[in-house]
């Protein structure tokens, strides 16, 4: 598998989750909440802060769509903007992430030295896109919703072809997403049939998918972020806000800790269990000097600091070299 950094950042099974607090629309055009969303984000523990760097005109025709292409104009960011927001953003030591809609979009977004782009599900088939993209020579994430898998397969033989940086992240587009179409068992596929690490857009309401992704080995999670859910705006009652954000990063920091090392031997907590909890060699009668040892003069008690029970087999047929009373443990010096 191929090393995927954004900034100094490496992702992959074996470093910490990489989160992202999706800010979207969910700022209203409004470059004030936007500064204030980012320094709210700052503090949950996030790692990054994602916008959508939207024009109308590579959404909607104004003349067939005038009320959509309105819309969007007022969602949307100016590149001055976008520079006041990376800086305010770096300043806070989080990665500024965009998703840009067009090519026009991805060149501000490459023009002001994004560290990374989000390309949505709905451009997955985007080749042309992609292929401009490419050319950046920057870290590419993009979605995989609403896809089949042989659209998702074209897009990463597409995105290989183009020598692109690039991770997955399995993602279903409903907003909000009902949880038995979550379909979270994709995580695990994707990342056998995939040479490139694979992460999770959730839409779901709360945070149980997210914890169940990262479970699951999810390098990356995104999540729409909200200052207040009952704000205007499409994403605001979906979005987590400050408090489930917060509560979100720790639950996966722990989740990190519990799905530790990939190692078999006992723990430092375990070590002081092991010995009272294991079983010994236990003579169940009396017993003279010269006896043939059989299975049947043994019980198997703890603790577990005689000959183990598992030598059991290595004991019977050897003779006691000495008197033992019933309830004694057997030593090694004792045959």
């Amino acid at each position: 598998m191929s090393i995927f950094k954004i900034g100094h950042r490496e992702i992959g099974i074996q470093y910490p989750t990489y989160v992202i607090a999706e800010a979207g629309i969910n700022h209203n055009g409004n470059l004030e909440i936007a500064k204030h969303m980012i320094e709210q984000a700052s503090t949950t523990g996030i790692d990054a802060i994602k916008f959508q760097t939207l024009l109308p005109d590579e959404l909607f025709s104004n003349e067939s769509n005038p009320d959509l292409f309105a819309l969007v104009k007022q969602w949307s960011l100016s590149k001055q903007d976008h520079i006041v927001l990376k800086k305010y953003a770096e300043k806070r030591n989080l990665d500024f992430i965009s998703t840009p809609i067009g090519k026009k979009t991805s060149n501000i977004l490459h023009e002001i030295r994004c560290k990374a782009i989000k390309l949505a599900s709905a451009d997955l088939t985007n080749f042309e896109l992609i292929k401009h993209i490419s050319t950046f020579k920057i870290p590419i994430i993009i979605s995989t919703g609403m896809s089949t898998m042989s659209e998702i397969f074209s897009a990463v033989k597409f995105l290989s072809s183009q020598n692109s940086n690039f991770c997955l992240l399995h993602c279903t587009a409903a907003y909000p997403t009902p949880i038995d179409e979550a379909n979270l068992v994709n995580i695990s596929y994707f990342q056998k049939i995939f040479s490139v690490p694979i992460g999770y857009s959730d839409h779901t309401l709360g945070n149980d998918a997210c914890c169940t992704a990262v479970s699951l080995g999810a390098t990356i999670i995104e999540k729409h972020f909200t200052l207040d859910k009952n704000m205007d705006g499409p994403d605001q009652k979906l979005s987590a806000d400050v408090t489930d954000f917060k509560n979100l990063v720790t639950r996966i920091r722990q989740i990190e800790q519990m799905m530790g090392k990939r190692r078999i031997k006992p723990t430092k907590s375990e070590k002081k269990y092991r010995q009272a909890m294991r079983r010994s060699l236990v003579f169940s009668k009396d017993l003279k000097k010269g006896t043939i040892l059989k299975k049947n003069y043994f019980k198997y008690l703890r603790p577990g600091n005689g000959v183990p029970l598992n030598n059991l087999d290595l004991i019977v047929g050897s003779k006691i070299n000495q008197n033992v009373k019933k309830g004694s443990f057997l030593r090694r010096d004792m045959i």
